[in-house]
């Protein structure tokens, strides 16, 4: 998922058929491209380093608050796949986007380049696909309490769980295996980096590069989010606009309001992860349209900062839900809690 600089701003130039105001400008350009990589190598790591410390010890102690014996069922076992999904990405993928940001050449050996994009990639829609269980697990909750009752029980969520994520596991591996080192010559110096290579070298049909860009728009993004936003049209039906006999309108108890609270909560997680992915998603989208040109060929510098900033806020997501539990969660402020006692 990473369109860095180098694979962006990549040209061939010889010198022996420039004159010199040509190649002063050329060598101009090329300084600066350098200064700026220089630049965001050191700031665009150091932002991923943060996150990651941030997200490593708050994904952590959601899943030791949420394995606690008083915290289990259906919603807190989905919690927790979260919580792992963001764990993954933050140990497996961030750094290594950070290290390739940092150099401008890939360093470590080719299989890295396919396993890493592979973990990227399921560990996208694990976070996704695992909010759309969150939701139609209140969906069911808020909906059908009674009936739902042996449904949502935390041994069928972890075989559903299972049954997505195994989907989603070999689904992404033809991902995996189309990423490898692109190398290329970029003015006076030779680069590499990890990427698709067929669509890095405009070999790829422009079906197939729209393909692999659109298929994760609609399965990473649209119709996970599609899903949920029907499912929260329903639930908020329920809850706030349709008084019905049984419900939590017509008898407002401490288990309806309980009900209420874990709603909002899942609710917000949603949106904040659409804010922070749509950036990447529309980077996505546009890539896509732009093949075999890149945006950066369309936009310049400023579409790779705006590439840069999309991919940033994506990262940024596996670091907030934490934050959100403990300012929304009084059953998760209780149990950080115990687990301190």
């Amino acid at each position: 998922m990473n369109d860095s600089l180098e694979e962006n701003i990549s040209t061939s130039t010889p010198a022996a058929t420039m004159s010199p105001d040509q190649m002063a400008m050329v060598l101009a350009f090329y300084n600066e491209t350098v200064a700026f990589e220089q630049m965001i190598g050191i700031i665009i790591p150091s932002i991923f380093a943060l996150i990651i410390l941030i997200g490593v010890v708050g994904n952590v102690l959601v899943v030791v608050v949420a394995l606690h014996r008083q915290m289990r069922n259906s919603t807190n076992t989905l919690i927790i796949g979260l919580a792992v999904s963001d764990l993954m990405f933050l140990l497996l993928c961030i750094p290594f986007t950070a290290i390739d940001y940092a150099m401008p050449v890939w360093v470590f050996p080719e299989w890295t380049c396919s396993m890493i994009n592979y973990f990227q990639h399921i560990s996208a829609y694990f976070s996704v696909w695992t909010l759309t269980l969150m939701a139609l697990d209140r969906f069911l909750a808020v909906c059908f309490p009674v009936d739902s009752m042996t449904l949502r029980s935390t041994t069928n969520t972890v075989i559903i769980m299972s049954i997505v994520y195994a989907i989603i596991l070999v689904s992404q591996i033809p991902i995996g295996l189309m990423h490898g080192i692109f190398h290329y010559e970029f003015i006076i110096e030779n680069r590499s980096t990890c990427a698709i290579v067929s669509i890095a070298d405009n070999s790829a049909t422009i079906a197939q590069a729209r393909g692999y860009f659109f298929t994760f728009n609609l399965f990473g993004y649209v119709l996970p989010l599609g899903i949920t936003c029907v499912l929260y049209y329903f639930m908020l039906n329920r809850l706030w606009q349709t008084p019905r006999p049984g419900t939590c309108n017509s008898k407002p108890t401490g288990n309806c309001e309980s009900k209420k609270k874990v709603t909002r909560l899942v609710l917000c997680v949603v949106i904040i992860w659409a804010v922070c992915w749509l950036p990447l998603n529309v980077c996505f989208f546009f890539s896509g349209m732009a093949y075999p040109d890149t945006l950066v060929l369309r936009g310049g510098k400023a579409m790779v900062i705006v590439q840069i900033a999309s991919q940033v806020l994506a990262y940024t997501n596996s670091c907030l839900n934490p934050i959100l539990y403990a300012l929304m969660s009084d059953n998760f402020r209780k149990g950080t809690l115990q687990s301190e006692l």
